[in-house]
């Protein structure tokens, strides 16, 4: 009987020290892994769409240079001024070409196109074409006689690096009448204004 109790607490023993064992075993075997966030940083974006600034100079087309002619303008950042021109011909044109260019980190998009119509002149207005009366004025891409018209949803790329992107948009004003007036008159006070937002 005694023999059988000092088996039974042997074997008791044996298994409390084979149960502490095996948890030691099994804390020996955990892991813990950390990960620690040192600082993020957002880098700044830059907005920063106009034009290119300088004197664009208007080329003409015409029958008889004599009687028709093309300015110059200024370009500032912002603004596009002093445009002026003479038409005598049907087929007459005068063509400012111009760059708008994106130098900054975010791209755009023309979210809006208004267009003022002539002082006192009834016009006809389609996207960015305007025709009033005989003369019918246009923003075009890439040359005076291109198809591809400025739009909204246009959209000008981020710069590359450190290089702007850069869209050819060129203003033509044109004898586009089917007849030749009889007497002087003048269109004064046309505009455009395109706004370009976040894309």
């Amino acid at each position: 009987m005694i023999r059988n109790k000092k088996r039974v607490m042997t074997i008791i023993i044996v298994l409390a020290i084979l149960i502490v064992f095996t948890s030691i075993a099994f804390a020996a075997l955990s892991t813990t892994l950390n990960i620690t966030m040192n600082k993020v940083t957002q880098s700044a974006q830059t907005w920063n769409i106009g034009f290119q600034t300088g004197t664009v100079n208007g080329v003409l087309t015409a029958t008889d240079t004599n009687q028709a002619s093309c300015g110059s303008a200024t370009a500032t950042a912002n603004a596009i001024t002093g445009v002026k021109v003479k038409l005598a011909y049907v087929g007459d044109r005068c063509a400012y070409t111009f760059k708008i260019q994106n130098n900054g980190s975010i791209a755009g998009q023309i979210s809006n196109i208004e267009v003022t119509k002539p002082n006192s002149t009834t016009c006809t207005i389609t996207g960015s074409t305007m025709v009033c009366g005989n003369i019918t004025y246009k923003l075009h891409y890439d040359t005076a006689t291109s198809t591809s018209l400025v739009a909204v949803n246009d959209t000008i790329n981020a710069k590359s690096g450190s290089t702007a992107t850069i869209k050819t948009v060129v203003l033509t004003a044109e004898y586009t009448g089917t007849t030749q007036s009889t007497s002087d008159f003048t269109q004064s006070g046309f505009a455009y204004k395109l706004t370009y937002a976040q894309k």
